[in-house]
C-alpha cells in the first residue's frame, strides 16, 4: 500500500510540473500571465523531461490498472491547468485549446476501450498498467 500511495502522490506532482511546463511553453509574449523565477523554471522543466520518459516498460496489461492511472492523470492535469489559469500562471485561451484535447481523451478512456485495444492504442494501456508511468509519457511513446 505505501509504494501505491507514494506512486499516486508522485503522479499527482508530474501532472502538476508537466502542465505548467506545457502551459508556460504556450504562453504569447506580451501576456499577463505570471511566470516562475528562471531557477524554478529550469527545475521545473528539468523535472519534466524526466517525467516524460517511460520508467516501467515491462509490465502486465491490466486494464482496471491502466483506465484507473490514465483517467487519473488526465483529470488531474486539467484540475491543475483549471487552477492555473484562475491563478493567473498559464494563458485561459490556451488552457481551454488544450483542455479539449484532454476531455476527448478522457472520453475515450475506458475499460471497453482497453480491451479492445491492438497496437499503439494496446502498448498505451500496458504503459498505464504501471504506477510509475505518467499519461503524458505512455501517450508520447505510443501515439495511436
Amino acid at each position: 500500500m505505501h509504494n501505491r500511495n507514494t506512486a499516486l502522490l508522485a503522479r499527482r506532482a508530474i501532472a502538476t510540473t508537466l502542465l505548467a511546463v506545457a502551459f508556460a511553453t504556450t504562453a504569447h509574449a506580451g501576456s499577463e500571465t505570471k511566470s516562475l523565477p528562471p531557477e524554478a523554471q529550469e527545475a521545473v522543466q528539468g523535472i519534466a523531461q524526466g517525467l516524460l520518459q517511460v520508467h516501467d516498460n515491462d509490465v502486465e496489461l491490466s486494464c482496471d490498472k491502466a483506465v484507473e492511472n490514465a483517467r487519473y492523470g488526465l483529470e488531474t492535469m486539467l484540475e491543475v491547468g483549471q487552477k492555473n489559469a484562475d491563478g493567473g500562471y498559464i494563458d485561459r485561451a490556451d488552457f481551454e485549446a488544450k483542455a479539449v484535447k484532454l476531455r476527448e481523451a478522457l472520453a475515450e478512456v475506458t475499460p471497453q476501450d482497453c480491451a479492445g485495444a491492438t497496437g499503439e492504442k494496446q502498448a498505451f494501456y500496458r504503459c498505464m498498467s504501471s504506477d510509475y508511468n505518467h499519461v503524458a509519457a505512455c501517450a508520447s511513446a505510443h501515439r495511436f
